[in-house]
């Protein structure tokens, strides 16, 4: 695909959409089980491990930017790196990005939807009853983005709003009751210890990229995705120190020996029982918000996948009334669905932390080989300054995080990524051969 997509998405995603998916998708599930984990390993010295995921996700952010403002099209990272490196790498990244990442994500995040319900309603615990609120949820969820992504967007907007403010109520009084002797710390930690606990916050950062993936639908994409996707890792970013700090701030050692829910404790230590339950109910709106703009964002990236000739071509079709890629939503559906109802998704999650960086990775290469081959920009596309420079220290930062991931997720990475280049060939293959036979067949 060549040039700029014109005339088959709706453009009616603004500013505030692209900030709220990314705030969406980011906080998540994970930030409610994550201050005590990080804490067990690095201690009082827990916010060096935010400050430098932090970091890594800002400078992810530029890059990411002034990729979606050069190439402000459906697909996202996908896109940024088939434009860059060809076909090949297109058809790798963009498998790694919905299935390696997307659909895994999505069938363990209905399934921690269950087990939330099932804390309060044992009725969820039954296999029978989770098979059909998964199929509720996919024919929600399906019914409402086939309709269009402006009513998804109203939807999304009001867990994430609710979640948001919710989170910022609770972290704002729990600052108010922090014991300075919480979060003091002398000296500085190893090495190893932050990266051990970057790789726990890596997997509750990643994902807000996949705002960009609605390129193809923003207002003004040229200004729309950068802008939108910096302030939402922004706010990102300084609400999960706040967290963290409000959280160590108030438990301290306590959260040593009880590690299973660091934020319910914090609500309960500030309003009792109540606050308990307050914190269950919204870790539900969390997880909900998430899989509602992964499930909306992720058939863009089918989408663009097809229409690029990588994928079949009917996952491009476009819904004649509504505009939007009803095939490709279909499709992730019924997969989503069949992942969370068979549990089969736990087998592979050891694959979601590695193929997010490998595509990360591939993404700020792209960066780096799109300005190098293209030096004069339109005044109008958003520029990183000293960018050669933030693409090489982001590269050395994403490089060392992932030789953090065990044996068995490196092993599992390498091998999905063979299988797909192989595949990759096969598909190749086979399209010359097709070719081939229809150029030796004369009419009569």
């Amino acid at each position: 695909m060549t040039g700029h997509e014109t005339n088959e998405l709706k453009r009616e995603v603004g500013l505030g959409g692209v900030i709220t998916n990314v705030l969406s998708i980011s906080i998540g599930s994970g930030i409610f089980l994550l201050p005590a984990l990080v804490y067990v390993i690095l201690g009082h010295a827990s916010i060096l491990a935010y400050v430098f995921c932090g970091l890594i996700f800002l400078f992810l952010g530029l890059c990411f930017g002034e990729l979606s403002s050069r190439i402000p099209d459906t697909g996202g990272l996908y896109v940024y790196i088939e434009r860059a490196f060809g076909p090949m790498a297109g058809f790798i990244a963009n498998i790694l990005y919905w299935f390696g990442v997307g659909t895994l994500v999505c069938g363990a995040l209905m399934n921690a939807l269950a087990d939330i319900a099932g804390t309060y309603f044992p009725l969820f615990q039954q296999t029978g009853v989770r098979i059909a609120f998964f199929a509720a949820i996919t024919v929600f969820s399906c019914f409402l983005n086939i309709k269009g992504i402006r009513d998804s967007m109203v939807f999304i907007k009001i867990l994430t709003w609710t979640k948001v403010l919710s989170l910022l109520a609770l972290v704002s009084i729990g600052l108010t009751q922090l014991d300075i002797a919480n979060i003091v710390w002398k000296g500085f930690p190893e090495l190893g210890k932050i990266g051990e606990a970057s790789i726990l916050l890596i997997f509750a950062f990643l994902g807000g990229e996949m705002a960009l993936a609605s390129g193809g639908e923003m207002k003004n994409p040229t200004r729309t995705g950068p802008i939108g996707y910096l302030v939402g890792i922004i706010l990102v970013i300084l609400g999960f120190c706040s967290i963290h700090l409000a959280v160590q701030g108030v438990l301290g050692d306590f959260m040593l020996t009880n590690q299973d829910a660091p934020l319910a404790e914090l609500a309960k230590v500030l309003f009792g029982e109540t606050g308990f339950l307050l914190v269950l109910i919204l870790s539900f709106i969390a997880v909900s918000s998430t899989l509602s703009s992964t499930f909306t964002l992720l058939p863009r990236i089918v989408y663009a996948g097809a229409k690029n000739g990588l994928l079949p071509q009917v996952l491009s079709r476009i819904h004649p009334k509504f505009g939007t890629p009803f095939i490709a939503i279909l499709f992730l559906g019924i997969l989503e669905f069949g992942f969370a109802a068979s549990g089969s998704f736990r087998y592979l999650l050891i694959l979601v932390t590695g193929a997010c960086l490998v595509i990360y990775f591939g993404a700020v290469l792209a960066f780096l080989k799109l300005r190098w081959n293209s030096k004069v920009l339109d005044p109008k596309v958003f520029q990183v300054p000293a960018g050669n420079f933030i693409g090489l220290i982001t590269l050395i930062a994403l490089a060392w995080v992932f030789f953090q991931l065990s044996q068995k997720e490196l092993l599992g990475i390498g091998l999905f990524v063979l299988i797909l280049s192989i595949l990759y060939q096969l598909m190749v293959l086979y399209k010359r051969k097709k070719t081939a036979t229809s150029q030796q067949i004369t009419p009569l």
